[in-house]
């Protein structure tokens, strides 16, 4: 057992000295690559319509659930961005808005249950202090959500 360890540590200080590590991974420590990233930018999210919103109690605070349906097929990476940096208005409500990445050309509109969208965050109990509820904006519409 002693000497299959002593092995083990042998050959794993072995590999970390052999070997030539190209340069562009950095190992100069310029961090820069040999080659660019080429293509069209991608799209910023945009705002998808809200069809559901919910507040979800958890242990350490409240899980904000926001369902939609996007207008045609290809949307993805939905999320719930906050809105004026997290701050809530004079009410005391935190707004989020309800986003999603658009597809890159024109898609086909399909069934709604085959375009549907799913974003949550994460409130905790201590960011709840203060606040009366949380907003959730969509495309066309707001669902207002207080803390129970």
């Amino acid at each position: 057992m002693r000497r299959g360890f002593a092995g083990l540590a042998g050959l794993l200080f072995l590999a970390g000295c052999g070997g030539d590590v190209p340069g562009f991974l950095g190992r100069e420590g310029t961090g820069q690559s040999s080659f660019e990233l080429g293509g069209e930018e991608l799209p910023s999210s945009v705002p998808v319509p809200l069809t559901q919103a919910s507040l979800q109690p958890s242990t350490t605070g409240s899980i904000l659930v926001a369902r939609g349906v996007a207008p045609t097929q290809g949307f993805h990476t939905a999320g719930l961005a906050p809105v004026d940096d997290g701050r809530p208005d004079a009410a005391g409500i935190i707004t989020f808005r309800f986003t999603a990445m658009p597809p890159a050309g024109p898609e086909a509109v399909g069934d709604a249950r085959t375009r549907g969208l799913q974003a949550a965050a994460f409130i905790p109990t201590r960011a709840k202090k203060g606040l009366r509820g949380v907003r959730v904006t969509g495309a066309d519409t707001s669902r207002t959500l207080s803390f129970r």
